[in-house]
């Protein structure tokens, strides 16, 4: 089920795309930096436990003196500052939520960002279409927070699995075509999930036990997402 047009057509993204889109100022933030643009060069983060920045792909990536901003983090660690931007805003949003606070990740939070950023980035969504698909993943997490919501049980309360999970399925209700959960998979969930089959159904319990077989949401929050995925921070100029 793709968002309504008139989500299209108030935000500006000139693709032509049949969804909702990110409006210019994610356009004018940057084009692609080349950082491995080959998928043999292309990996995802790798939590490490001894180091806040975990291995990313490139070369070197282990030299990052730290602290790092945030901001240069994502600069870093992501092929094209379109995706630096909105891994960027999404982790700051992530956060604000309080989904760190009621969900553990004992590694550092911003490769959560880093993954989806990547993940979009390997199977070549467009950075108008991510910013949709991480925009109607923030409502998911929104509504999960909300009160009265049914506590999750002991295999919803990873931060990791939740949120790309939850991206998964906004992604899926979004795009013509999905990235196969066999990819996400191949990609990310060996590290949590003994097989695909036993991913498939974590992605049923989120469907059916945290949306309710909903994924359909409201059009003005996913557009408030969207603007504030897409804005570019204030503090973010001088760095």
């Amino acid at each position: 089920g793709p968002m309504p047009s008139s989500a299209a057509s108030s935000t500006g993204c000139s693709r032509g795309s049949r969804r909702g889109s990110a409006p210019q100022s994610v356009e004018a933030a940057g084009t692609e930096r080349g950082a491995g643009t080959g998928s043999s060069a292309l990996g995802p983060p790798e939590p490490s436990a001894n180091r806040t920045v975990a291995a990313a792909p490139g070369p070197g990536a282990g030299d990052v003196p730290m602290p790092m901003s945030n901001y240069a983090f994502f600069v870093k660690y992501t092929y094209s500052n379109e995706c630096a931007l909105l891994a960027y805003n999404f982790h700051e949003l992530v956060t604000k939520l309080g989904i760190f606070e009621q969900f553990a990740y004992r590694h550092d939070h911003r490769l959560i960002s880093v993954t989806l950023a990547y993940i979009f980035y390997r199977y070549q969504v467009h950075h108008c279409d991510m910013a949709l698909d991480l925009a109607v993943t923030l409502v998911y997490l929104e509504d999960v927070k909300a009160p009265g919501q049914p506590e999750l049980q002991e295999h919803g309360k990873d931060a990791f699995n939740l949120i790309c999970y939850l991206a998964f399925l906004a992604h899926a209700f979004n795009a013509d075509r999905t990235i196969r959960l066999s990819d996400w998979y191949k990609e990310i969930g060996w590290r949590s999930f003994r097989s695909c089959q036993q991913l498939n159904g974590y992605v049923f319990f989120l469907f059916s036990q945290v949306r309710r077989f909903r994924l359909r949401v409201s059009e003005t929050r996913v557009k408030r997402y969207i603007q504030k995925l897409c804005s570019v921070p204030s503090q973010i100029h001088g760095e």
